[in-house]
């Protein structure tokens, strides 16, 4: 684990595993309190990434996050933060403010609604808890920017197991918003559990707070470039904000980039020659471009080379670009997909479809997976094609004219 000596290595792998291994809060703080003084960020995530590589499922860790959190919260080490990170239009500083009504919301609103309807009962302040927890449930678009661009970043810098943690760590706080908004919606109202469901809700959406601006920005900005963050600012507006205004535009300082791929602009003369006829590269960018699809394009590698066609189904980043696609998915969805690619490489299956209606879309999905292979039937890659069929289930009859 680099930034830690042998020492320091086993101290705090000794403490996760204690902590794993059902130990208590208090004796886990004294372990810690005992060895160290401060810690780095880097120093607990490398070590959580070591519990990953011991065999321990990354879905069980996330579990364990808040203990996590808990055990070192007053003993990382301040670093200088990025004066960046305060102009506004920074994605770090869109977060924090998210991050600043998001608590708000639950500190100065819910939770003190909940204590009032439960000494009254009275449909006013129940009409103001389903309010704040119909707001808090956009808090989706929050998690979804930080996972579509935040995780691909790190994980393109090889910080793989955090990510991994913290999105399984989101997903359960959407569930635990949706039940509250169930609870809350259901007649009559059972109070124990809708105390219990907000009090479990808010606690899980204020730790995250804690790590995302405690952990997770500083380890970022220890290896992020303005290329990445100005990407990552390109790509909020595919999923917008939680709660605040669309926050004004921003840029980070021009720089010197380093040379990389020829302009398609600059290429109209370039051709490439098909088995019929040939296209320029401004003319296959733009065919590309405007095709009805989602496309994917993962090497034979397992690595994400390409995005493109004209349909804007699944949001992405270009952070994400040469990662294992196996990091852009969800811990629950993950095993499905490495399914997939298995069975591509064993040369079990060249065609695989699913189709189904996303909840937050409410329109037909209809996925494909073709295995790419060359003349040699040599496997090249995965081609992932996603479209949106629901007006195409509709059409009935024919049309042959305008």
């Amino acid at each position: 684990m680099a930034n830690l000596s042998k020492e320091r290595q086993e101290a705090l792998l000794k403490i996760l595993h204690y902590i794993q291994d059902g130990g208590d809060f208090a004796t886990a703080k004294k372990m810690f309190q005992e060895a160290f003084d401060k810690v780095d960020v880097s120093e607990i995530t490398a070590a959580e990434r070591e519990l990953i590589a011991q065999g321990l499922d990354p879905r069980k860790i996330q579990y364990l996050c808040n203990v996590h959190a808990d055990v070192f919260r007053g003993n990382i080490k301040e670093n200088k933060e990025n004066p960046d990170f305060s102009m506004p239009g920074h994605p770090v500083n869109t977060i924090k403010q998210e991050n600043v009504v998001i608590k708000s919301l639950v500190n100065d609103f819910l939770l003190p609604n909940l204590k009032k309807w439960e000494d009254n009962k009275s449909d006013e302040t129940l009409d103001k808890i389903k309010q704040a927890l119909s707001d808090l449930a956009t808090i989706d678009k929050h998690y979804a920017r930080k996972e579509t661009s935040l995780f691909p970043l790190m994980t393109k810098y090889g910080i793989t197991a955090p990510p991994q943690v913290m999105w399984g760590v989101d997903d359960k706080i959407r569930r635990l918003i949706k039940q509250a908004n169930e609870i809350a919606n259901t007649d009559p109202i059972d109070a124990e559990k809708l105390d219990k469901a907000i009090k479990e809700t808010s606690h899980e959406v204020l730790e995250m707070i804690f790590k995302e601006e405690d952990i997770m920005i500083p380890m970022i900005d220890e290896v992020a470039s303005p290329e990445d963050w100005e990407n990552v600012k390109q790509e909020e507006k595919q999923i917008g904000y939680t709660l605040i205004n669309p926050p004004m535009n921003w840029k980070p300082k021009a720089e010197p980039k380093a040379a990389g791929p020829i302009s398609v602009d600059n290429l109209s003369s370039l051709f490439i020659n098909f088995k019929e006829g040939s296209l320029n590269l401004k003319q296959l960018s733009a065919i590309l471009d405007m095709l009805p699809f989602a496309l994917t394009f993962v090497d034979a590698n397992d690595k994400v080379a390409y995005f493109g066609g004209g349909a804007n189904i699944f949001p992405h980043s270009k952070n994400a670009i040469g990662n294992s696609v196996f990091s852009c998915h969800t811990p629950a969805s993950k095993p499905i997909i490495e399914k997939i690619f298995k069975e591509f490489h064993e040369g079990k299956k060249n065609e695989i479809s699913y189709w189904f209606t996303p909840r937050k879309m409410g329109r037909k999905l209809y996925l494909r997976y073709y295995a790419v292979h060359d003349d040699n039937d040599q496997y090249l890659g995965c081609l992932e094609v996603a479209q949106d069929i629901t007006d195409i289930e509709k059409l009935t009859g024919q049309k042959k004219t305008e």
